[in-house]
């Protein structure tokens, strides 16, 4: 418990935490402040009373208190209550994440008036044990193969789809006409689907698909009996079996680029093809060199986890869960789908370990900038804004510019923070190389 320091406010605070992320505020109210609040808010009620035998505003204290004493008394209570608390949060330095929560409340005859408030706080965190912090070295090297790799993913974009005078097999485009037999084996033809493609052999295709047409040529006609899934996305669909006459109209072959100058070139101007595999290689070394910091980062903040026990809001649990399902209701939007219930419910309950860990996450590197003194200063921002404007090649100074605009540089601020803090805890870690 914190006790209050002697001050001239009406108010007495204490506060107890019975978590890292709670507080219990006890306040006592002097009961001659509340009575004279009291009395103001019931002379105002008596200025609108009206009563039978009396004029609006005339009607007697003593009967304004009998049937509106009630209603004041509470109403000045709600008037004191947010003064009291934010007396308490000035006092006792806590920073809320949820609106206060009123219990036991008690207003005796002549006795000062008291309640508890209990609110959610962003807990205060005192980081420990992070020097030596056991981390396992990665290599960044590029496997073999994959500069190839990209440069044929690269191709396949480029490619083009030729008509082709013979039969489908794996690979080919099959341009079909499909259309939805019923029961009787009669075609439904204001069902119909025109020109649909079908990559044939793709393994996002029904395997029935894939094999009647395999062999396909332009005129063949093809029936297809699929039998969907229980957990089919259509509703409609689930569970249920259709047969489909399948009128082929054209198979396409893919025509793949010569990798050469002139393709190097069509992808940027004047390259040949040593310097796009040279670009391709040098992309693709940044992007591992990516993803093996994102790696130690995950473990870093894995280790520090395990040896600092923080307990996270329930409210910034909920409120960062329910974010990340409506911005995945959004997303489903813009790919003309729409999530159920259902689903939404499984999401939430499926990203409710994510969310803590972020925020646990959070917690203590927040801690660990604060015990380290590790700050952002404007030259930082200053230097990283140039270095993001020349390596996109463009300058600097309206850059800057649309980034304040756009509020953005608080984000350029918190990445060089994360930065910041990430690298003191390696520069202090202990790495070993992975088993076997």
């Amino acid at each position: 418990m914190t006790a209050a320091s002697e001050t001239s406010s009406p108010f007495t605070t204490t506060v107890d935490a019975p978590e890292q992320w709670k507080r219990v505020i006890h306040i006592v109210i002097e009961r001659n402040h509340f009575d004279s609040e009291y009395a103001k808010n019931l002379q105002k009620a008596r200025r609108d009373y009206a009563r039978p035998g009396f004029r609006k505003g005339k009607a007697p204290m003593a009967m304004v208190e009998t049937d509106l004493g009630g209603e004041v008394r509470m109403n000045t209570l709600d008037d004191l209550m947010p003064k009291a608390y934010q007396a308490a949060m000035i006092e006792h330095k806590f920073w809320p994440v949820s609106d206060p929560q009123l219990d036991d409340l008690k207003m005796e005859d002549g006795e000062a008036v008291s309640l508890d408030l209990s609110v959610e706080v962003r807990p205060e965190i005192e980081a420990k044990d992070y020097d030596d912090l056991p981390l396992t070295t990665r290599s960044a090297e590029l496997e073999d193969g994959a500069v190839d790799a990209a440069l044929e993913h690269v191709r396949e974009t480029k490619s083009v789809w030729d008509t082709a005078e013979r039969a489908a097999t794996a690979g080919d485009r099959a341009i079909v006409t499909i259309t939805p037999l019923n029961e009787d084996g009669e075609p439904e033809e204001d069902k119909q689907v025109p020109d649909y493609q079908f990559d044939v052999g793709n393994e996002n295709n029904f395997d029935v698909f894939n094999t009647v047409l395999d062999g396909a040529a332009a005129g063949d006609v093809r029936e297809a009996e699929v039998t969907y899934p229980d957990d089919y996305a259509t509703d409609s669909l689930k569970g249920r079996t259709m047969t489909f006459r399948l009128d082929v109209t054209e198979v396409k072959v893919k025509v793949l680029p010569e990798l050469d100058d002139a393709f190097a070139s069509g992808i940027k101007e004047g390259q040949t093809l040593l310097e796009l595999r040279k670009n391709i290689r040098d992309e693709l070394a940044a992007e591992q060199e990516r993803r093996v910091d994102h790696e130690i980062r995950e473990e870093v903040v894995d280790r520090l986890l395990e040896r600092n026990e923080i307990a996270v809001p329930p409210t910034m649990v909920r409120e960062y869960v329910e974010s990340s399902a409506e911005e995945m209701k959004q997303r489903a939007v813009m790919y003309g789908q729409q999530m159920s219930d259902e689903q939404l419910a499984g999401y939430r309950e499926s990203a409710r370990p994510d969310a803590e860990r972020t925020l646990r996450a959070m917690f203590i590197l927040e801690a660990i900038r604060r015990q380290e003194n590790i700050e952002v200063t404007a030259e930082d921002v200053t230097e990283r804004i140039e270095e993001i404007a020349a390596e996109n090649g463009f300058p600097a100074a309206p850059y800057r510019e649309y980034l304040e605009k756009n509020g953005e540089l608080d984000r350029i601020s918190h990445e060089l923070s994360e930065n910041k803090t990430f690298d003191f805890l390696k520069s202090r870690a202990k790495f070993t190389e992975a088993a076997g």
